[in-house]
């Protein structure tokens, strides 16, 4: 017998008149045409039925939208590219702000100052700085956004030469819960500041970000693919020539299975492969002198390194943003490399190998761990290298085949997961809200909780790890 569709949401008719007349932007109710392709996020598993969608298009927009949501106690989502695995951009019969259409951006070349607004993804930030010659470290993806990403971190493809999207951040914009729009800086509302990097979106909705930027331009990068059938070894040399390589060079590996793609020949799709992806930042012959190693592994399915521009490498990871699919994605940070922890890893991956298997491990360090544990809200500075097992699912297959991916990814993470410390607040999935602790450790949850009191107290900023104002957690695991 088939389930009747649950009914629409709806607000007070009259309120939603006042909010419309008032917005810059526009409100997008459920009895709209375009409101299904409008509460749609990254993450096809999540299927909320918001109350409304407010696509914002200025910081006025913005605060309108928030004491709306206060004043119906209506819950709210801020949703800036949609690409939380756990579906943090939106929420059920609540309000949505999507910052999406708040895209200026200015560059000063000069200083290397640039201001962005949250509805940028990185790869259009990458865009508009290569010309420049200069890049922010941000996402391994294009399509992910300036704002989300940037309050839980930013780990990519400069992390050990740059550090943390955060690190680069010098000041921000943003509306607090009770409306107000304030400047946070070093010495503008300091410690407030400190949250805001790291603590993600629990202390209010940023509306712009000034970064510094630095070198950017052409990059020695791409991708090397080996057989997955040589996995344990494979991952093994790549850890131990990644950790020991000049900070120049930020790597990942990926345990997959192989996707129909032109470059790799058909025998090999569904197979398993390892992904070594590369990126050296400076001069391209040394680059190459560098990352040989790493094209050595093995005999390669294909070899994609070369010099190119810093947004083609984001390019080429462009696939891990596409929408329409079901991730089921837990994570880790590993305190240590070691071979009980790569055994239980590959073990665990090929017992429930399928076609959407999907597992990063990107080694850390550098200027990363230099950076002072206290000067932001990021926990996990120290950590060798960060663990995500992922697997998907096409949106249109049905349930039966969701629940083996969601069991997948479990049945990985149970294996590895005591040799992890901590997890990662950007790649928290479904069902991990419980994991706050984790995301934040004791000292930095203890001094986020007198912020959100402070900034927050009735927790109207609840869509993210979320941090409870006046409850303070005992970490599960120091940070």
């Amino acid at each position: 017998m088939t389930q009747p569709s649950p009914a629409r949401p709806t607000v007070n008719p009259a309120a939603l008149l006042e909010l419309r007349l008032n917005l810059a932007g526009r409100a997008i109710s459920a009895e709209e045409a375009d409101y299904d392709a409008r509460r749609a996020v990254w993450n096809a598993a999540v299927d909320a039925l918001p109350a409304l969608i407010v696509r914002a298009l200025d910081v006025g927009d913005v605060a309108r939208t928030i004491r709306f949501a206060r004043a119906q106690r209506l819950p709210l989502a801020v949703r800036s590219g949609g690409h939380s695995p756990a579906g943090f951009g939106t929420v059920d019969r609540g309000v949505v702000l999507d910052l999406s259409e708040m895209k200026g951006i200015a560059v000063e070349p000069e200083t290397r100052r640039v201001r962005v607004e949250p509805g940028l993804t990185w790869g259009e930030v990458a865009g508009a700085l290569h010309p420049h010659g200069l890049a922010v470290t941000a996402g391994d993806v294009p399509t992910v956004g300036v704002g989300g990403l940037t309050q839980g971190g930013g780990i990519g493809w400069f992390v050990r030469q740059h550090g943390l999207a955060l690190d680069r951040l010098r000041a921000v914009e943003l509306v607090t819960a009770d409306g107000r729009v304030l400047r946070a800086s070093a010495t503008e509302f300091p410690d407030l500041f400190w949250g805001l990097r790291g603590g993600g979106a629990n202390l209010g909705v940023i509306t712009a970000l000034e970064f510094e930027a630095h070198a950017g331009g052409v990059v020695y990068g791409g991708m090397v693919v080996y057989d997955g059938q040589d996995a344990r070894r494979v991952l093994g040399e790549y850890a131990r020539l990644a950790a020991g390589a000049p900070d120049e060079l930020s790597t990942q590996a990926i345990l997959m299975a192989a996707p129909p793609l032109p470059f790799l020949p058909p025998e090999v799709v569904g197979r398993p492969l390892v992904v070594v992806g590369v990126c050296y930042s400076g001069d391209p012959a040394e680059g190459e002198r560098v990352v040989a190693p790493l094209r050595r592994l093995g005999t390669p399915v294909a070899d994609l390194i070369g010099p190119m521009p810093y947004p083609a490498l984001l390019e080429m990871y462009a696939g891990g943003g596409l929408p329409g699919l079901r991730h089921f994605v837990r994570s880790g940070f590993v305190p240590r490399v070691e071979g009980a922890f790569l055994d239980a890893l590959v073990e665990g991956a090929m017992e429930v190998f399928n076609p959407g298997t999907h597992v990063q491990l990107r080694i850390l360090g550098g200027e990363l761990a230099r950076i002072p544990t206290t000067s932001t809200a990021f926990a996990h500075r120290d950590r060798a290298a960060l663990l995500m097992v992922g697997h998907l699912c096409p949106a249109e297959l049905p349930t039966d085949a969701a629940d083996l991916a969601r069991g997948a990814s479990e049945h990985v993470f149970a294996a590895v997961r005591p040799f992890t410390s901590g997890t990662y607040g950007n790649f928290l999935g479904l069902g991990e809200e419980g994991r706050v602790a984790e995301v934040y450790g004791e000292r930095v949850l203890a001094r986020l909780t007198a912020l959100k009191a402070e900034y927050d107290p009735e927790n109207v900023f609840a869509r993210n790890a979320n941090v409870r104002p006046g409850v303070r957690e005992s970490a599960l695991q120091p940070a």
